[in-house]
């Protein structure tokens, strides 16, 4: 075995476990307080590396507005009913008011409004119009791409299964930490099927251009590791706990067969930034796999679609 390889596998299986033991854990004591906190560690990473990469072309790009919005946003997503009832106090009715919305989306909007303001207004006091584009626009960039996308994984954790939902005389409130171990293993596992299938079968290339290695055949192989992962995850969940993540079978090949592709694509997405900026890795601090972006990149793209399909499925 490759000593690459094997720095993968090791540092995977650490990462993994820890992962699978902050959310475990989590349900178990009806908080989100573990997820939380990886999320703002990966915040934190992940906004340092993808501004290094950015500073190639943007060399202003803002840090501090970029990672102060991001954990922010991560915040809201992972307290989102807390928030709910704390308005609902100091403003009797405001759910109401808002036509029977939940007060986290104008919240999320402001957060991101007042980022933008930060942004702008640093920009325009310290470097004029100098790079304004290159610097507000990879900034705002940022933001979404770590901040909101966190956002969307929170609230899917966040998410109940009621008594109706699995049509049981009990429901279950850890389903949305179960939904995020199923996004995270489904959406990791399409990932390295990809990359196996790819290297043992690729010939035909699919995108020369921004990630040679990337093969028409190792998307195939996506679609294999996706499915296969949604249905050994719910099998596997569904025996440790009351409920699995869905109420039927057929959930978990539509869950596959639509989050495969935008794995890759968040890979292929990812590519783009590192070879625009002319680096092999966005970083070194995940071992084998490079930074913590070259893990985070598959799940980018597939975060939202994966939370309206958990409110569909």
């Amino acid at each position: 075995m490759r000593p690459e390889l094997r720095s993968r596998l090791v540092f995977g299986i650490s990462m993994s476990a820890l992962v699978i033991l902050a959310v475990c854990t989590d349900i178990q004591r009806h908080s989100h307080l573990g997820v939380l906190l990886l999320g703002i560690l990966g915040v934190v990473l992940g906004c340092r590396e993808y501004a290094r990469l950015a500073r190639v072309h943007a060399p202003q790009v803002q840090l501090l507005p970029m990672i102060t919005v991001s954990i922010l946003l991560t915040v809201v997503g992972s307290q989102a009913a807390a928030i709910d009832q704390h308005l609902e106090a100091w403003l009797p009715g405001l759910g109401r008011d808002l036509g029977g919305n939940r007060p986290i989306a104008p919240l999320s909007a402001l957060l991101i409004g007042l980022g933008m303001a930060w942004v702008m207004l640093n920009q325009m006091a310290r470097h004029g119009a100098q790079d304004f584009f290159a610097n507000v626009g990879a900034s705002m960039l940022g933001m979404v791409y770590m901040g909101v996308v966190f956002l969307v994984l929170m609230q899917l954790v966040a998410l109940d299964g009621s008594r109706d939902y699995y049509h049981s005389l009990t429901g279950f409130d850890g389903r949305g930490g179960l939904l995020i171990l199923l996004f995270l293993g489904s959406t990791k596992l399409g990932d390295v099927a990809a990359y196996f299938g790819g290297r043992a079968f690729g010939r035909h290339k699919m995108a020369p251009s921004i990630s040679p290695g990337k093969t028409w055949e190792g998307f195939a192989f996506s679609f294999v590791g996706a499915i296969g992962g949604a249905y050994l995850m719910t099998w596997v969940l569904s025996l440790a706990y009351p409920h699995g993540p869905f109420n039927g079978w057929w959930q978990p090949f539509v869950w596959g067969l639509v989050l495969g592709p935008f794995g890759v694509a968040g890979d292929l997405a990812e590519s783009c930034m590192k070879r625009d900026a002319a680096m092999k890795d966005s970083g070194t601090a995940m071992g084998g796999f490079g930074g913590f972006l070259d893990i985070y990149d598959a799940l980018v793209l597939a975060a939202p679609v994966a939370y309206v399909l958990a409110l569909l499925l």
